[in-house]
């Protein structure tokens, strides 16, 4: 292996990091003054773990090593409701916290019992401040005190006191002496402590504040807690020591070698020189010494630190991608007289990351970002997530084709960017500033430039300290691929010296959506841009740098429509570069009703009534916040698979397109089944290995594939799976599925026997009756009212023609959807009968026509039943327009039915097996599947139109007895059934506000409702507050017309 390597040496005092000169407090409080931020807080680091040997090095855990002591569990702990009101001199030794309470740490003190957490979407803490105005009344302080034992073998060690994440400010002390400050509650403080200490028993004593001049920065669309959110321990290290080190792993300009540029600062905290030192480097893979060398520095004296510069090339390198996610081990000695004093050991990455020629390149490639935003929630703890919650969240996106994720909006647990590291997920690392409470850039007229922080330069230096926590601490993560000034944060003199910062810093690129087309941003990073306006944005350049959507598909309720046409377009052009989907979990809370039954909790739902909240706005995942999943990650999973299948019917082959950018498909296994009418009729008696390089295809003959033995609609379908364990991914694990249509000659099975059909009538109905079946028409209304067969009764009321649906999320924000879409709501129930006409066909079949006036939108609605003597009912259905009237489309045309509960057994030929809309229906392979009433029900945080299947040809209802009735598309329908009507979604009964509802506000009917409908319009998912869904899937104002037969299911072939 070629090795190159160079050193160069630089020495320099020790100072603290951007600041010209150590930050003191004035006159006002440091929680109270934006140009004060850190006090004694050590400079921003890389994180990293430092050991006394190297068999230390090599242990899972680090808190088990000799120079780290972990201090989380039970603190003693004092809340109260205002700064006015904190305990003066708690921090001393001999104060007595015997009456104190006890609080787990980490944990925020509201979901323990302390102050009131509270969910909104921006607000800082209240609607309308000027900075830097706090609450005066309510700004609640936490007042902590812990116990340790200073171990013996630190007695000559420089002790540093390290918290992970504390919000939003907060003190320190050690033994009754105040040691420092810190703001920006989402990185590091750390503190050198050892000036404090005395030998054996110690006192650790923070003041956290809920409010400081720093929630300026923190307004992000989360929970609003408090509290010390991750680790708390102290480390040693010898006096002269290892204080930080950027390991920056490249690639050379044809990405074939490794380029290590290696930067270590080592520094001198004790009281005299020290000489003969020297670092020793490593760099090695799965146990093998690739280069190793040994630095000599020399001398370094009193509060003074040497930088090491070093660089090594490694030829023929494998580089680091989320694809291959190829890590080397970088071990770093400091040694002292030949002695070894301190070790560092972690992994790296090469890899490169930049732009050129209008494209966003990893390691060369044009990479698509199939991303979501992730925020740190666990539905028990809140901002406190374990490290096997992180996990679980790594393996499911790695499951479901995720490739990356935006950290939004705040630099996250230092656990996460490792697990990024190893299993492969590019980052978009995000510095914890959001300003939205003060409005935002791009968002109309509630952004105040005047009175915005980013404008005003006593803030400047905040903005540039927050970045700047964020890139040095993950600086050596080779996931970080972009870093982002922040999230709504205003756009000003402030962000454009940030950007200036990290450019300076590294020439990686910087992704700010606030800045749109300005300078300060490599890439286009618009919200929520329509795909007309990223079409628009692709088709004519009106600029050269990448369009990279940081948050799009809001995925708020029943959404995510249309995903596939957002893909399809980021696919067409090559300056889109895919996105991060609005969000990955729900932040919801886990509670129960005092009868104990679960629901989760969203905003409304923990906040006293007078506090202000943002609803369910809250509840935007993929999963829910347990991590199980909504139906559309199945459409995630199934539109951003990397393997694309194409069948051509004639040759009999198929095209395995290889998707991934930088790894072959050996190791994956492709298999196929033939489907007829929904039954597997033939299928791969073994899997096919598969070996296509990347971007590349490869063809696969057929050739045992006999199509013309088959009658019936045809499918053929494949999936790709790996052959064995990968990473987090399992031997077996589906990476591609795909459905391809042959031929649709699918023949309902209609109930054809011969039978003899009786009319009556009275004042009241039409009946129509026979061995088989009763049926009966109400005179005055015109609805089908009682349908029984074999003397079981199917319907449990009347049908009627449906409109309506259940607001979901993106329905209510629209500004049509109320009042105009609303109309729909009672347009079924106030419709008037105009005719009822009833002919005999023959001995076995009557004519029912009845045309009824729709006087809310001067519309007519037709129907014609022909009714059989065997219990089977056409259906043909039609809506006439008015010609001149203009309402709102339609939410869906369709026929309720209202069926006897005991039917709760359900078969379908159609797309499923998960819940699926016109806009949605991707990953809904066409087959015959089976369920219960229940289980198609999907339990949304926020209860609203639900558990519907499309492209249906048949659908059986039926008992424990196998009794019951078919519905046979004409030729497809699409359908859904529950145990609650519209009306039970609507919180106000008879309003469109059902903002607060939960499924356990919801009581179960003694009915099914079953929606037999033409169709409903898409889910849509653009945005929830305006965008509709696209065209193609609503109901304009037009003239429908559709069909479907009912029948009885004992008298058919299933």
């Amino acid at each position: 292996m070629n090795i190159q390597r160079g050193l160069l040496l630089a020495t320099a005092l020790l100072a603290s990091q951007s600041l010209a000169t150590p930050q003191t407090e004035s006159a006002l409080p440091a929680w109270q003054d934006p140009t004060v931020f850190r006090i004694n807080k050590l400079p921003s680091r890389s994180f990293f773990y430092s050991y006394r040997s190297a068999e230390e090095v090599n242990t899972t855990n680090p808190f088990q090593s000799s120079n780290h002591l972990l201090l989380n569990g039970e603190w003693q702990f004092n809340w109260v409701e205002n700064p006015q009101s904190k305990i003066e001199g708690f921090e001393h030794n001999d104060f007595d916290d015997s009456q104190w309470d006890t609080i787990p740490v980490p944990a925020n003190w509201e979901i323990n019992g302390y102050g009131i957490p509270y969910y909104h979407s921006h607000n800082c803490f209240a609607p309308n401040v000027t900075p830097p105005e706090l609450p005066q009344t309510y700004n609640p302080v936490g007042q902590y005190r812990k116990q340790f034992t200073l171990p013996d073998t630190w007695q000559n060690e420089r002790v540093v006191a390290h918290f992970g994440a504390v919000k939003s400010a907060f003190y320190v002390y050690v033994n009754g002496q105040r040691v420092g400050y810190s703001e920006d509650s989402k990185t590091q403080a750390e503190f050198d402590i050892t000036d404090y200490l005395k030998a054996g028993d110690n006192t650790l004593a923070l003041e956290v504040y809920r409010y400081s001049d720093g929630s300026y920065f923190e307004c992000q669309d989360m929970w609003r807690l408090s509290g010390i959110e991750r680790d708390v321990y102290l480390f040693a290290t010898p006096k002269v020591h290892i204080a930080d080190y950027h390991s920056e792993a490249t690639l050379s300009a044809d990405f074939e070698d490794g380029i290590l540029n290696l930067s270590t600062r080592i520094a001198n905290v004790d009281s005299g020189t020290h000489r003969d030192l020297a670092l020793k480097v490593s760099v090695s893979d799965n146990g093998e010494t690739l280069a190793e060398e040994l630095l000599t520095m020399g001398s370094l004296s009193s509060d003074s630190e040497q930088t090491i510069n070093w660089q090594l090339t490694l030829a023929d390198i494998e580089a680091w991608s989320a694809e291959r996610p190829k890590l080397y081990q970088l071990d770093l000695t400091l040694l002292a007289d030949d002695q070894a004093i301190e070790y560092v050991s972690n992994r790296i990455g090469f890899r490169s990351s930049e732009l050129r020629n209008g494209q966003f390149l990893i390691n060369g490639q044009p990479v698509l970002f199939k991303g979501v935003n992730r925020h740190e929630h666990d539905p028990v703890t809140g901002h406190v997530v374990s490290r096997e919650s992180m996990e679980l969240d790594a393996r499911l996106m790695k499951e479901n084709n995720i490739n990356s994720v935006r950290l939004a909006h705040y630099p996250n647990d230092p656990y996460w960017y490792q697990l990024a590291d190893e299993v492969g997920l590019y980052l978009v690392d995000e510095a914890n500033i959001e300003s939205h409470g003060l409005g935002a850039a791009n968002q109309g007229a509630g952004y105040n430039p005047a009175n915005h922080i980013v404008n005003q330069p006593d803030w400047r230096d905040a903005y540039i300290d927050r970045i700047e926590n964020m890139y040095q601490r993950s600086k050596n993560n080779p996931s970080v691929v972009i870093r982002s000034l922040g999230n709504e944060t205003g756009d000003g003199p402030n962000t454009e010296a940030s950007y200036d910062w990290l450019k300076q810093a590294s020439d990686e690129p910087v992704i700010s959506e606030q800045a749109q087309l300005r300078r300060h941003t490599d890439a286009y990073g618009q919200m929520y841009a329509s795909i007309d306006q990223i079409t628009h944005y692709a088709e004519t350049q009106v600029d050269s740098r990448p369009a990279i959507l940081i948050e799009y598909e809001h995925a708020m309720g029943n959404s995510l429509g249309n995903f596939k046409e957002y893909w399809d377009t980021f696919k067409q052009y090559d300056s889109l570069q895919g996105g991060f989907i609005w969000d990955w979990v729900d932040q919801t809370f886990l509670r129960h009703t005092p009868q104990g039954e679960a629901f989760w909790a969203y905003g409304g739902d923990l906040e006293p009534p007078a506090v202000i909240h943002s609803d369910s706005f809250c509840a935007n995942g993929l999963v829910y916040a347990d991590r199980s999943a909504y139906p559309y990650l199945h459409e995630v999973k199934r539109v951003q698979q990397d393997i694309a299948i194409e069948f051509d019917e004639a040759s009999k082959q198929l095209s395995v397109s290889n998707e991934f950018f930088f790894i072959d498909l050996a190791g994956y296994e492709l298999s196929w089944e033939l489907i007829a009418n929904g039954q597997v009729v033939a299928q791969s008696l073994q899997n096919i290995p598969l070996s296509a390089a990347a971007q590349h295809t490869q063809t696969i003959a057929l050739n045992e594939l006999e199509l013309d033995q088959f009658s019936g609609e045809l499918f053929l379908n494949t999936s790709v799976q790996l052959a064995a364990a990968q990473g987090m991914l399992n031997a077996g694990h589906i990476a591609a599925q795909s459905q391809h249509a042959l031929s649709s000659a699918f023949t309902p099975p209609l109930a054809d026997q011969a039978t003899r059909l009786r009319l009556r009538e009275n004042d009241e109905r039409f009946r129509l009756s026979s061995n088989v079946a009763d049926i009966q028409f109400n005179k005055d209304s015109g609805l089908l009212t009682q349908v029984s067969y074999h003397g079981e009764e199917i319907l449990a009321g009347s049908s009627r023609p449906e409109f309506w649906r259940a607001p979901i999320d993106n329905d209510f924000d629209i500004s049509k959807f109320q009042p105009s879409l609303s109309t729909w709501q009672w347009v079924g129930r106030s419709m008037t009968l105009q005719s009822i006409d009833v002919t005999r066909i023959d001995s076995q079949r009557v004519k029912v026509s009845t045309v009824h006036n729709l006087p809310s939108v001067q519309s007519q609605y037709l129907s014609e039943y022909i009714v059989h003597g065997n219990g089977r009912i056409d259906f043909d259905l039609w809506f006439y327009a008015a010609p001149h009237q203009k309402q709102a489309e339609l939410p869906r045309f369709g026929t309720l039915f209202q069926l006897n509960p005991a039917l709760s057994q359900v078969a379908w030929y159609g797309r499923g097996p998960h819940e699926n809309y016109s806009d949605r229906k991707t990953s809904a392979d066409v087959g015959r599947y089976q369920s219960t009433v229940e289980d198609l029900y999907t339990p949304y945080v926020r209860p609203q139109e639900n558990g519907y299947r499309t492209d249906v040809r048949t659908l059986h209802f039926s008992d424990d007895n196998q009794r019951g009735v078919s519905f046979l598309g004409a030729p497809l329908l699409s359908f859904g059934a529950q145990y609650y009507s519209t009306d039970d979604y609507d919180a106000s009964k008879g309003q469109v506000s059902a903002r607060n509802l939960h499924p356990h506000d919801l009581q179960k009917q003694d009915r099914i409702f079953v929606n037999i409908d033409l169709r409903q319009r898409g889910v849509g998912g653009t945005d929830s507050w305006g965008s509709p869904p696209l065209f193609r899937y609503t109901l304009p104002w037009l003239d429908y017309r559709y069909q479907f037969t009912m029948q009885p299911l004992n008298d058919i072939d299933q």
